[in-house]
């Protein structure tokens, strides 16, 4: 949905939602997971198996004989349920403070690297929604980049609109954090033959020069050999991730926020530079949740970003407007959810005092008060 989406504030309508051999209930909370993206509408394809063409083994609500499945009435389920959500808040319109770059030249230029753009993409997109926060999928060259935290996962290809862009961006306050590939591409495919980060070294501070296997220096400094794993510190904290390459920084302007440990020589992994009223860092691997968890957790709370509702670990949350909370346990134990004071479930039509107990893979809407 995010990368259909992209900065488009209209609902969203999932006109040919999942049927086929989905898992009993996993239809019902992928409808619930999409209205935390701003969906609107859930329209199952198919509704009568096809007796005939490319789609007639792709199963439907309806069988091939005419009798209907499980999936319908999973269907009926969901219909019931979003007729309760009526006048509840909803469609929900995210209000997203962070954005994610995602750049279609940088997919096809990145198939030849270990580490492809939307792959980088994907687990910095996740990073955020793990955090029951609003993130946008953005078009670098064309946004305004009206945000307050802006991911650039190995955006390999780099023309000078998306570079002013985000230079504009860091120098009026914003945080750009920027990932291994960053900027080695200009508009023509071509190699930068200036300073890497192409058109941004300024911004970052710092010189990208070539790249190093892990593995290799592993070996060199460890005697082991296939080891991928970098050892580094950050903010205190141990990090252990894995990664096939990184980059070899030297920092110019920038400070130094994390080195590699155990390996020979000063190897910079994670750099910030202040640039204008802004602020630009530098992770010279690709993206691993491993380093952005924690350098997310720290700039959220630099940059007084709106945390998203207090959940246990596996539980997706919104509140849809001042009195309205959407619920969504993704896993398959149940998870006990506070709630501050009384309170009516939507869903349920119980009321609530202090808490609930949310169920595997169930979701609940509590009006509060």
């Amino acid at each position: 949905m995010a990368r259909i989406q992209y900065e488009n504030t209209t609902p969203f309508w999932c006109t040919e939602f999942t049927t086929m051999t989905a898992v009993p209930g996993s239809i019902r909370k992928s409808a619930y997971a999409s209205l935390i993206l701003g969906n609107q509408l859930v329209c199952g394809w198919t509704w009568q198996t096809m007796h005939a063409g490319e789609e007639q083994f792709l199963q439907g609500m309806v069988d091939w004989d005419g009798r209907p499945n499980r999936k319908l009435d999973e269907y009926r389920r969901i219909a019931d349920e979003f007729a309760k959500l009526q006048g509840r808040g909803f469609p929900y319109r995210p209000r997203p403070e962070i954005a994610v770059a995602l750049d279609f030249p940088s997919q096809i230029a990145s198939a030849v690297l270990p580490e492809r753009h939307d792959a980088q993409a994907q687990t910095a997109f996740e990073a955020v929604i793990d955090r029951n926060l609003d993130a946008r999928l953005v078009d670098l060259a064309r946004s305004e980049l009206g945000y307050k935290l802006l991911l650039i996962p190995g955006v390999l290809v780099l023309d000078e609109a998306a570079a002013f862009r985000i230079r504009a961006f860091v120098e009026r306050g914003g945080t750009a954090i920027t990932t291994s590939n960053s900027a080695t591409l200009d508009a023509d495919g071509q190699a930068f033959a200036t300073t890497r980060p192409g058109r941004l070294d300024d911004v970052f501070g710092i010189r990208v020069s070539s790249y190093e296997e892990t593995a290799m220096l592993n070996e060199l400094a460890h005697g082991r050999t296939g080891r991928k794993r970098l050892d580094l510190e950050f903010d205190g904290r141990a990090i252990a991730a894995a990664t096939p390459r990184f980059d070899v920084v030297e920092p110019v302007t920038a400070d130094v926020l994390a080195r590699a440990a155990g390996l020979d020589g000063d190897r910079p992994l994670i750099t910030a530079n202040r640039y204008g009223a802004g602020r630009a860092v530098y992770i010279a691997l690709p993206a691993r949740r491993e380093v952005l968890d924690p350098l997310l957790e720290s700039e959220i709370t630099r940059l007084g970003i709106d945390l998203g509702p207090s959940v246990p670990l596996g539980v997706m949350a919104r509140a849809v407007d001042d009195r309205h909370v959407l619920y969504l346990n993704l896993d398959a134990e149940p998870k006990s959810i506070v709630v501050q004071g009384k309170a009516t479930g939507v869903l349920r039509e119980t009321r609530y005092d202090g808490g609930f107990t949310l169920g595997a893979f169930d979701a609940e809407v509590v009006e509060l008060g």
